[in-house]
């Protein structure tokens, strides 16, 4: 946990950041002192003192808190190793996505190609996030149901399998991973299956994944 500096919060259902609570106080109770940089909708940071004025554990280190910006693309952070930058995505309530580019890569021997990873979740399908995504090496992006449930996906500002591997096409990325699937899925076969079918280069998320950028 002491590795951890900064964190990002794409959106405010509470499945997406209220573990944040049980790892700032591990953090605390662990002995950390240097600050921790938090980027998420600006509520969040509400939420927190909301929560710090009813009990009495409060963070033992300062929290720098990045609110996040609706209006558009834009970068949020910035150091000698990688920029990041957030954009907005179409949800049932303000939501982001994050772009991470490292400046360089060094090598034993040569320079390597600095790579890149877009993490898009949740949300709907939204072709208009491609020419932000483009030629990224890995994107993540969010497959919660089949495409025959497009019309729940829809309702619930979520995107299905396949619309998921059509992202990772249009936008001419090198790798897919695919993730957040329903719960009604026991197997989640069919939703790599279907997202390979538009998109061959496509792995579905677990618990402990890694996957080797090249």
């Amino acid at each position: 946990f002491g590795k951890v500096n900064h964190i990002f919060i794409t959106h405010l259902h509470s499945d997406h950041y209220i573990g944040l609570f049980g790892l700032l106080s591990t953090m605390s109770m662990i002995g950390r002192k240097t600050q921790l940089h938090l980027f998420a909708p600006a509520r969040l940071e509400q939420i927190l003192e909301s929560h710090y004025s009813l009990v009495s554990d409060r963070p033992l280190f300062p929290i720098v808190f990045h609110p996040l910006d609706s209006a558009g693309p834009t970068m949020i952070h910035a150091d000698a190793h990688v920029e990041v930058t957030s954009f907005p995505t179409r949800h049932r309530i303000p939501a982001w996505g994050f772009l991470f580019r490292e400046k360089f890569r060094p090598g034993n021997n040569r320079a390597l190609q600095p790579r890149s990873f877009a993490h898009c979740a949740d949300g709907l399908f939204n072709p208009s996030l491609a020419d932000i995504l483009r030629g990224v090496n890995l994107l993540y992006h969010e497959a919660t149901y089949l495409h025959d449930k497009l019309e729940r996906a829809r309702s619930t500002g979520h995107s299905t399998a396949l619309q998921a591997g059509e992202m990772a096409r249009i936008s001419n990325v090198q790798q897919l991973v695919i993730g957040h699937f329903s719960a009604r899925y026991k197997d989640v076969t069919p939703l790599l299956d279907q997202a390979k079918s538009v998109f061959e280069n496509t792995s579905a998320a677990y618990d402990g994944l890694t996957i080797q950028i090249d």
